[in-house]
């Protein structure tokens, strides 16, 4: 059970650094993988975190029907992804449609 824990929350933290630092990580990767466009980085580090929100909702659906979490923590996960996921995508969405101009 704790797996499903950690899981969700490590997916939550991981799509929010992908979705807030995902210019600074664009760079680096420019830097130290495939010397390309750093936009094309930064774009898929936006969707990945996005579709990683999006995994960890569906998650949590899923694990609240199974009745594998309580109604306690099914709202505990549900705030949290309430609250930091709609404002992290937008501002990853934003940026990535300003370096794309």
């Amino acid at each position: 059970m704790w797996k499903f824990h950690w899981g969700l929350i490590g997916m939550l933290a991981l799509a929010t650094f992908f979705c807030v630092y995902g210019q600074g990580m664009a760079y680096f990767l420019n830097d130290h993988l495939i010397k390309t466009y750093p936009i094309y980085y930064l774009t898929g580090l936006t969707t990945l975190g996005i579709l990683m929100f999006l995994v960890a909702a569906l998650l949590l659906v899923w694990l609240f029907k199974k009745k594998k979490l309580s109604h306690n923590s099914w709202l505990f996960y549900l705030a949290i992804l309430l609250l930091v996921a709609p404002y992290t995508s937008a501002w990853a969405f934003f940026v990535t449609v300003m370096w794309w101009g």
